[in-house]
Parts: C-alpha cells; sequence; structure tokens
C-alpha cells in the first residue's frame, strides 16, 4: 500500500549565517522582492529538515516529490547529492531509498535563485524568488507501483474515442505507467 507524507513543516531555513524555523510553502523574497526594483536577494540559501522515521515494504521506495523550487536545487540526503534540478516552476522527484539509513534521515536542499543563463525565463519585469515556494511530499510505495515521473506527471493517461455518436458508444482507452507489474489488457 502506497503512503504520502507531507513535508511542509519542521524546516530550518539558512541564508548567509542566520538559521530560523520555517513552513512551506516559503519564499526568502517575501519582503524585499515586493518593492518592484531589482534589488532583492539573489543567491543560494539552504533548507533542512529530519525526515520521519520510514518504514518500506518489502523491496519498496521512498521518493520525494518537490512541486516547486527556484530556481536550482540541489538535494541531499544524510549529506549524500542525490539529485541536481533546474528549473523553478517545474515538479520533480529524487529516490531517496538507497540514501536512506534506520532512524534519523536528514534532508538538505541548497536553493539557488542567482541570475544564470541555463534556467529560463533569464529576464522578465517580475520578481525571481528564491525558495520550496510549493509543497514537498514523501511517497512510500511498495515495489509494484504507479510510476512517479521524474517532472511529477500524471502516471496515468485516459484517452475516449467516440465510435456511434447515435448510439452514444465509445472507446476508452487507460494507460499507467508502473514499475514491477505485469502488463495487462482490460476489455469491458
Amino acid at each position: 500500500m502506497s503512503k504520502t507524507i507531507l513535508l511542509n513543516q519542521n524546516w530550518i531555513f539558512s541564508k548567509e549565517g542566520h538559521d530560523e524555523p520555517v513552513t512551506l510553502p516559503h519564499t526568502w523574497n517575501a519582503i524585499d522582492g515586493q518593492d518592484g526594483g531589482n534589488d532583492y536577494y539573489r543567491g543560494t540559501c539552504c533548507y533542512t529538515t529530519v525526515l520521519p522515521d520510514i518504514v518500506l515494504p518489502e523491496n519498496g521506495r521512498a521518493v520525494l516529490q518537490f512541486d516547486a523550487v527556484a530556481m536550482t536545487a540541489e538535494v541531499y540526503l544524510n549529506e549524500q547529492k542525490l539529485a541536481e534540478h533546474k528549473g523553478g516552476y517545474s515538479a520533480f522527484c529524487v529516490d531517496i531509498t538507497d540514501a536512506l539509513r534506520n532512524g534519523s534521515n536528514l534532508l538538505r536542499v541548497n536553493v539557488d535563485n542567482s541570475d544564470n543563463d541555463t534556467v529560463y525565463p533569464q529576464k522578465a519585469d517580475f520578481t525571481f524568488y528564491g525558495g520550496i515556494y510549493r509543497d514537498v511530499t514523501l511517497h512510500v510505495v511498495p515495489a509494484a507501483h504507479f510510476a512517479l515521473a521524474e517532472n511529477g506527471a500524471v502516471p496515468v493517461k485516459v484517452t475516449p474515442i467516440v465510435t456511434d455518436l447515435d448510439a452514444r458508444r465509445c472507446e476508452v482507452t487507460v494507460e499507467a505507467a508502473v514499475v514491477g507489474a505485469e502488463e495487462r489488457q482490460l476489455h469491458a
């Protein structure tokens, strides 16, 4: 059975040597990014939290889903770098299973909203807010599960095709991206 845990509480935010507790979603430009100028803080800050105890089912996986981090992110578990994501407006997933320890696990996310030439948009008439500004979720899944795509996309696709409009008939194709399960075709 899959389990989903929202991880928005109990984070420590660090900026230039100053630490403070925060709740996600969070941005460090909530005040300095509001005046319309281009003088708001752009740089690297850090978010840390201790994950709750994670009990995996046999051959199960633990996957973090970040719904958005602006603008780039480096994800570490127990000081082991697991992923880097470039794209402040897109969701991404990180499989943390192989880095988990029994007991306490420290999650650190380095976030950078510096001006750069690899993440779009590069110039605009709005503030490039920095932070983990959407939810972070932990998915604990069994060996056979719906795939958690790298980009956070829904793993199910439904395609209806009308075959006889007068008779109100259609064919519906449902495709699911799965891990560790057999392919099956069902006809109703």
